[in-house]
């Protein structure tokens, strides 16, 4: 972590542009305690028996209440809250059996709604749950997704409304009043019957987006209070620990939620032939039960959360005598639920090896066939290996005659040396060959040195990833060669989560030199995608692409260091680092230096302006991060050193630079201090002049507000 200077300015400044850098008995007596003794050793003590099993399937007088609050009156969206309370309202009815007039939804719900529904802390029997309930018949399940907020005042966790401000605790529904209703509907319910509370989201007051905050201070290491022991109710919550719940983009879904659901359609229960029997998951015995759900949620719910954010999370979930019978997915995740089934059949063909293996995998093959290429390559090898051999010899025979276009004319299947011939017939570039220019146009790097002129390239969460990969394995297939055809293909199979291909072909690129392959390679090494993770490699191929001129590779390298992520810390490495990636233009990185230039400290000048002037250099060239910081800085009280720039202005700029402008603007919003109200008005009225946007001038990010920001920016976007 940077050092932090002291006094008012600088803590001001850190916050400002934060989004720029990207929880007995007394003692007896000596003589009846010999007694006890005595007995102990003398009478057999009967073993306590286990809890039955309850069967989860007589629901037809349960009930549900599902809550999935998307959309926030004061903060920022949880964007797929509404699908995780649709995929939980379709798995109660369509699998468990509920009726459907006895799942409550409730999308956005207030925090009138929330007392309607569970009751209030001075009147816990007001609730709807409490009156729907019937005694010895209904199974409860209660779930929801969106905000968790804490009160730093108190130390209580609240789920926020959407009408709630997550700055003031007590315009929340607090998670202890929850649990105190709740042990009241279990007591009504009775022993035989069971209550499961389900809550995707985290009490840490982030948002899951790195940068972002829920409040105007985070409360790292705030755990959600816990129900009383022995009360009967059954948690399942998102995480334990003091980091935020992820989300699973690919389904769409919190991610809790995601493996729930994935893990009631049998993948719990699923016995995995891999792994050894200490650490068997499930018995295959067609029945989910209760222990096999909780060790699958703790294993793929901080597998994924590494993957795919860095960070650990690890779910916290009761123990409880139930069981759900393995059933159909739901459609919200049948094809995530596909796709695991399909590693697995893959892996097993694998292992076998037989010709019979590789052709039952692909005629078993269903909606998700992933592996069907390699099937194919692994059941035709024998005839490619023939082309090979022939391609071999027509190069042997021709190539020493120079009769160049003889063997071109004579390629089949197999045309390794069809580069080399076309180069001696004339030079032909290869980048006027249509499958290299079909390549270069559906996954070039924007950012690529070895991007060719006239070719835009495309940013990697807008490759469509099937074309691509089709298109850049032709390419790199007929030029084996040219290192940054293998670096796009890593790009469209990164694109497409297909990370053990993409290894293999970034690795390719990055042997032959390509510094954008060495970067996205390390990143598959820090995050364990594809590979085993490995986080001294991945510094060792950061540094190696960062000395080849990538800057943001140089950044990676320098974070790592900063932060001793799987290797030892080291701060003023890093800030070197840092410090050669802003040189390089590298705009995220200058956060991570201007803290010093205030303090003085690793040998920088004790010149605040000299800090600041980094990112007016960064905004002269372009960028619209350095704009928009630019503007939040001038808006914080250090206008002085930014003299005769309106903060509106910037941020109009930074919109001219279109999709990053827009996101770069939005994402003020999100730090401590932020952009003034009137600063937000005035790019509110030109926004609304440009017939963008339709709502009030209200001085706010409101989420119409931030979406008109996104039309208007492509619309208007410079060369």
């Amino acid at each position: 972590m940077a050092r932090q200077a002291s006094g008012r300015s600088t803590a001001a400044l850190q916050a400002a542009f934060l989004h720029a850098a990207f929880l007995r008995a007394p003692l007896l007596r000596i003589t009846l305690l010999q007694v006890i003794l005595l007995l102990a050793a003398l009478l057999p003590i009967p073993a306590r028996a286990a809890p039955e099993a309850a069967d989860f399937g007589d629901n037809a007088d349960s009930i549900a209440v599902v809550i999935g609050n998307r959309n926030y009156k004061q903060t920022v969206p949880v964007d797929y809250a509404h699908n995780d309370a649709a995929a939980i309202r379709a798995y109660l009815i369509e699998r468990l059996g509920y009726r459907e007039g006895n799942v409550f939804v409730l999308n956005d719900a207030t925090l009138n709604e929330f007392n309607q529904a569970f009751g209030t802390e001075r009147n816990p029997q007001s609730g709807r749950l409490w009156r729907s309930v019937r005694e010895g018949r209904s199974n409860v399940f209660v779930y929801y997704s969106g905000h968790g907020v804490p009160d730093l005042a108190t130390k209580q966790p609240f789920l926020l409304p959407e009408d709630g401000n997550p700055n003031q605790g007590e315009s929340g529904y607090a998670l202890e009043t929850l649990y105190r209703n709740l042990d009241l509907v279990k007591r009504r319910i009775g022993p035989e019957r069971q209550l499961v509370v389900m809550i995707d989201a985290c009490f840490t007051g982030e948002t899951g987006r790195k940068g972002e905050s829920l409040l105007a201070v985070s409360a790292p290491g705030f755990a959600p209070a816990r129900p009383k022991a022995g009360n009967g109710i059954v948690r399942v919550v998102a995480t334990s620990g003091a980091t935020p719940a992820n989300w699973d983009e690919p389904n769409r879904l919190g991610l809790l939620t995601s493996r729930f659901l994935m893990g009631v359609s049998g993948l719990a229960d699923a016995k995995d032939q891999f792994a050894d029997t200490k650490d068997q998951q499930g018995d295959g015995d067609g029945q989910v039960s209760w222990g096999e759900l909780k060790r699958y949620l703790a294993r793929e719910v901080e597998e994924a959360a590494r993957r795919t954010s860095g960070r650990a999370q690890v779910p916290e979930v009761d123990d409880a005598p139930i069981v759900l019978k393995a059933s159909l997915p739901v459609e919200a995740v049948a094809r995530g639920v596909a796709s695991v089934r399909d590693e697995a059949a893959w892996r097993r063909a694998e292992t076998a090896g037989t010709r019979e293996a590789i052709e039952a995998y692909i005629g078993g093959c269903g909606a998700v066939c992933a592996y069907r290429p390699q099937a194919m390559d692994r059941l035709l090898a024998g005839r490619q290996r023939d082309a090979a051999a022939i391609d071999q010899e027509n190069w042997a025979r021709f190539g020493s005659a120079r009769q160049y276009q003889a063997y071109l004319d004579s390629c089949g299947a197999v045309c390794a040396y069809r580069g080399l011939a076309e180069g001696y017939l004339g030079g032909q570039n290869p980048s006027a060959d249509p499958r290299v220019k079909r390549c270069d146009a559906l996954a070039a790097g924007t950012d690529d040195p070895d991007r060719p002129q006239g070719v835009p390239g495309v940013k990697l969460g807008r490759i469509e990833a099937t074309a691509a990969t089709e298109a850049c394995r032709e390419a790199s297939t007929a030029y084996p060669g040219l290192r940054r055809l293998a670096y796009q293909l890593g790009r469209a199979y990164d694109r497409a989560d297909r990370y053990k291909e993409a290894f293999s072909a970034y690795d390719r690129a990055a042997k032959a030199g390509s510094v954008s392959a060495m970067n996205n390679l390390a990143t598959l090494y820090e995050n364990g995608q594809g590979v085993k993770r490995q986080q001294a490699e991945a510094l060792r191929l950061y540094r190696q692409a960062g000395e080849g001129g990538n800057v943001v590779a140089l950044a990676n390298a320098a974070r790592m260091l900063e932060y001793g992520n799987g290797v030892p810390k080291d701060e003023a490495a890093a800030v070197a680092l840092y410090k050669r990636a802003v040189e390089g233009g590298d705009v995220a990185s200058i956060s991570k230096l201007v803290p010093h230039y205030a303090t003085g400290a690793y040998g920088f000048p004790k010149d605040l302006r000299r800090g600041f002037d980094l990112f007016r250099q960064a905004a002269d060239k372009g960028d619209p991060v350095a704009m928009a910081t630019m503007a939040t800085l001038i808006d914080n009280g250090f206008g002085r050193y930014f003299p005769g720039v309106r903060s509106s202005d910037m941020v109009m700029r930074a919109l001219k630079r279109g999709e990053l402008g827009a996101a770069s603007v939005s994402a003020t919003d999100t730090a401590a201090q932020k952009l003034k109200p009137e600063t937000i008005r005035t790019v509110q009225r030109a926004v609304k002049e440009a017939d963008y946007y339709p709502g009030a001038l209200d001085g706010r990010f409101n989420p119409v507000f931030v979406r008109a920001l996104d039309q208007y920016a492509r619309a208007n976007e410079a060369e």
